[in-house]
Formats: structure tokens, C-alpha cells, sequence
């Protein structure tokens, strides 16, 4: 329990560098377009934390450049709007993952289980990083299938990317979950439905471990060649934000 909610955290983390990293790429309109089928799970948990606050969705924009692809209109309850809309669009990337561990077969084979992590852990640090080489190896000999996936996944880390107040509010909401199930443990309240990874154990324990590993993985991927991108001069340009109005849309300049 505690290696999964540490890779929880790290995936946070990592999505709070992809935001800040990553400028306003995904403003772009032929990145969108390209990427619009990985970008969809971050616009359905952006839409359905719009609906939740009754903020205004003013329409999609998979292709016009200078806009985000979901546009919406100012939160009235923002207090509210910006951990759930953080929360929601963390859950649906990890929710993604899961999706493509359990139906890419070849992409749970690539990826070790927790239990094997621990147990390399156990045996000392060359262990431990020894066994994810040992995966990660097996990456590029893989099939059109995995690949693909690997690819889809990228890009929905990528769109997942929070911004300073995001990747904070997402931290307190689940550091704060994590400490009141250990509160309530340590009281003796029980809290099956929701305590000791019930949920996880009922619902496929390892593969979720899985999930979060690869997540993590292609996270830090992910990070690195952000970075890799802001040491070339020539894509400077093309990552620093462009100046945007009140609506999200991109303001000419003569």
C-alpha cells in the first residue's frame, strides 16, 4: 500500500513538471489534432468537473490554434473547481493506464508487479533498479500494439500536466484521504470499503500496481524529453507560452 500511494505522489509530481515544462504546447492546432484521441480523458474530467461546479462549457476545439481544446467559462465556486477539476483529471490518467494494462496484454508483460519490486527492494537498490531495466529492455522489441499504447499513454501524461495550485491541490487531497484512513485505523474505526486497499484488492491489486508503475514510467520519459526540447534553441519559441486573452484565445500581434 505504501509503494502504491507512493507512486501516486511521484505521478502528481511528474505531472506538475510535464505542466510546467510542456508551455503551451497543447494550444497548438496541429499537435491537437494529432493527439485529440489522447487527449480525450483529460477533457471528459475537465467537462465533468464543469458540470460539477456549474461552470460554462463554451465548446471543443480540437483543431484551431490559440485555444485549449475544452473551452470554459470562468468557475463560479473556483475554491472548489480546482481540486476536483485536478482530482478528476489525475484519477482519469491513471484510470487510462489501467484501461491499457489490462487490455494491451503485451504491456502487462513489460512491466514488473509490485510484490516482485518489493521483493527486489528487500535485496538492496541494485536489485530494485535491476528489475526495471530488465523491463524496460523488452520495450523496443515489443509489438505495433504496445507501442501504440505506450504512445497513447504519453500523450495523455502530457495533457495531464498541472500547474502550480493544481498539482498542490491534488496532493492535500490525497495525502489528506491517505492520513484519514491511517487515522481511522489507528482509532479502530473500520473502513473496509475503503481502507487497506480493499478496492485495489477487489479490483485487480496487481495490474492497478502495474498501471502506476508504467505511469510513473512513461512519466519520467515524459519530464526528460520536455527537458531535452527546452535545451534546443530552436524549440524555445514553440514551449514558451503566447499571449491569450480572458477566453483562452491566442491575441495577434502585429
Amino acid at each position: 500500500m505504501i509503494l502504491l500511494l507512493s507512486l501516486m505522489l511521484g505521478v502528481v509530481l511528474l505531472s506538475w513538471a510535464n505542466g510546467q515544462l510542456r508551455g503551451d504546447l497543447l494550444s497548438r492546432g496541429v499537435l491537437k489534432c494529432f493527439m485529440f484521441p489522447a487527449l480525450i480523458p483529460d477533457a471528459l474530467a475537465r467537462t465533468i468537473a464543469c458540470l460539477a461546479t456549474a461552470t460554462p462549457i463554451k465548446g471543443l476545439s480540437p483543431w484551431t490554434d490559440g485555444e485549449p481544446l475544452l473551452i470554459a467559462g470562468t468557475c463560479p465556486v473556483e475554491r472548489l473547481g480546482l481540486p476536483l477539476s485536478s482530482v478528476l483529471r489525475t484519477i482519469a490518467l491513471i484510470t487510462a493506464s489501467l484501461i491499457l494494462v489490462l487490455n494491451v496484454p503485451g504491456l502487462s508483460a513489460l512491466v514488473p508487479s509490485p510484490e516482485t519490486l518489493e521483493l527486489a527492494a528487500q535485496r538492496g537498490p541494485e536489485a530494485f533498479f535491476s528489475k526495471f531495466v530488465a523491463a524496460t529492455n523488452q520495450w523496443p522489441g515489443s509489438g505495433a500494439e504496445v507501442i501504440l499504447a505506450l504512445v497513447m499513454l504519453a500523450g495523455m501524461t502530457l495533457a495531464a500536466g498541472l500547474r502550480h495550485a493544481e498539482a498542490i491541490a491534488t496532493l492535500c487531497v490525497f495525502v489528506g484521504f491517505t492520513g484519514l484512513m491511517q487515522a481511522g485505523d489507528w482509532l479502530g474505526i473500520r473502513m473496509s470499503t475503503f481502507g487497506n486497499g480493499w478496492f485495489m484488492q477487489r479490483f485487480y491489486e496487481a495490474e492497478f500496481g502495474k498501471a502506476l508503475i508504467l505511469l510513473a514510467l512513461i512519466s519520467t520519459a515524459t519530464t526528460l524529453g520536455l527537458m531535452i526540447l527546452h535545451a534546443v534553441p530552436a524549440s524555445i519559441g514553440k514551449l514558451r507560452p503566447r499571449p491569450v486573452n480572458d477566453t483562452g484565445r491566442l491575441v495577434s500581434q502585429s
